[in-house]
Parts: structure tokens; sequence; C-alpha cells
């Protein structure tokens, strides 16, 4: 059987972290952190538009392009 590992406490190594940090910034406070209602976001309404149709123009150029490609 191999030998075990160190087991890592995530979760004291984390809060050491942030409390590591908070001194590094000069924060006093060690309670809770404060939490914000977010404001909801407005539903947009755009206006529907209608797709663009091609012209007669771009419908031929793209039958002769077609032909010249078969010959």
């Amino acid at each position: 059987m191999a030998p075990a590992g160190q087991v890592v406490d995530l979760m004291a190594a984390l809060e050491a972290s942030v409390a590591d940090a908070r001194e590094r910034r000069g924060e006093t406070s060690g309670g809770e952190a404060t939490v914000h209602e977010m404001p909801t976001p407005k539903k947009k309404t755009a206006a529907r538009k209608t797709p663009a149709k091609k012209t007669a123009a771009k419908k031929t150029m793209a039958k002769k392009t077609a032909r010249k490609r078969a010959s």
C-alpha cells in the first residue's frame, strides 16, 4: 500500500488567503461581505424588421455565374 499524501483543508486555505488579502489592503473589518440586490434588467421591445429581399439584378447575376461554371 502506498503512503498517504497530505490532505489540505481547502476552506481553511481560502479563508486564510482572503484574510491575508484584506490585511494587505488595509481593511480592518473582518465581517461578512455586503450583498446588494441587482437591478432587474428592462426588457427591450425591438421593432420587427422584414427580411431584405433580393433584387432582380442579384438573381440574374447568380444565374449567369452558374451558367459560366457549368460550361
